[in-house]
């Protein structure tokens, strides 16, 4: 039976959240300057640190409890937005004035859910201006609360026939990928469904790079007198930052609903899925696997092997 210490109450804060969760408290020690509660869901558990100061910090292994214990926690009043491990501050990206398309991608390297293409499509100064008004940059630094809340006033503000959005479940995904050969020239067939859709009054493409090869398929599909940039990092482009918080936003929206059809939560990211992958397998068999996963992937090979 779990065991919690009655001289350590649980923040109201942190309870409440965390009942939403379905999760619980197993334990809580004192540390310096504030106190350490042990939350567990399932065979998740994330140590949180709560301080004197209001400040909360969490520890552990990466896991789905953990990452939505950070979501929170950066979610909170006065919470800077995430940095990925290792990321260095860049200015808030710019437009130089060119009308231009962003083009991004989430779900490539996940495991489980879809693949999903954003384009953004920027034709004028104002419409810069309320990007940056928004506060686009890579959804990277986002949490996934705040894609969600950012992507919904991206579509406002740019309005419904500049943006596109195309997501391949995963039977679609893996349908289309074994038609074109191969992961990068399925992304360069999407992207360029999405640059037929909007290169009306365009004069720049920037795409992310997805593989080195990336300008290559995507250079027929360029019209004569539109410049086309591939590069890494292009979300330092406000266009290719807006595609990308879309692109995400709608990803961990499908995966949300992914979750929901099979019963239990589906873990982002393709670290930590394989006991996941082996619960969808026993309870739904391999057709359920791919109505919820990339089964190309190597890891189904551990999963169903």
């Amino acid at each position: 039976m779990s065991e919690v210490p009655s001289k350590n109450v649980i923040p109201d804060e942190l309870k409440r959240f965390i009942d939403g969760l379905g999760a619980e408290v197993s334990f809580v020690r004192s540390i310096d300057h504030g106190n350490q509660y042990r939350v567990i869901r399932n065979s998740d558990t994330v140590p949180v640190n709560v301080y004197h100061t209001g400040k909360i910090s969490t520890g552990g292994k990466a896991s789905a409890l953990k990452e939505l214990i950070e979501d929170w926690r950066l979610e909170r009043p006065g919470m800077a937005p995430r940095r990925t491990e290792g990321a260095h501050t860049r200015a808030r990206p710019v437009l130089d004035g060119t009308p231009r398309l962003g083009i991004d991608e989430s779900g490539k390297g996940d495991y489980f859910g879809p693949l999903v293409v954003a384009g953004a499509r920027v034709l004028d100064q104002e419409s810069a201006r309320k990007l940056q008004e928004i506060g686009v940059r890579d959804s990277k630094e986002l949490s996934t609360g705040q894609a969600k809340l950012m992507a919904e006033s991206i579509r406002r503000e740019l309005g419904s026939g500049n943006v596109r959005i195309v997501s391949l479940s995963p039977r679609e995904y893996e349908a289309r990928r074994s038609a074109a050969g191969n992961v990068n020239k399925l992304l360069g067939e999407v992207d360029a469904e999405i640059m037929s859709a909007l290169l009306d009054e365009v004069e720049m493409v920037v795409v992310d790079e997805f593989a080195r090869t990336a300008r290559s398929y995507l250079e027929p599909f360029v019209p004569e007198g539109v410049r086309l940039e591939v590069r890494t990092r292009a979300e330092d482009d406000a266009a290719v930052a807006a595609a990308s918080i879309l692109a995400r936003a709608r990803q961990l929206e499908e995966m949300d609903q992914l979750s929901e059809r099979v019963g239990f939560e589906l873990p982002r990211g393709a670290t930590h899925v394989i006991a996941t992958g082996r619960r969808v397998h026993t309870e739904r068999g391999i057709e359920g696997l791919k109505d919820a996963a990339k089964i190309s992937f190597a890891t189904t090979k551990r999963i169903v092997g």
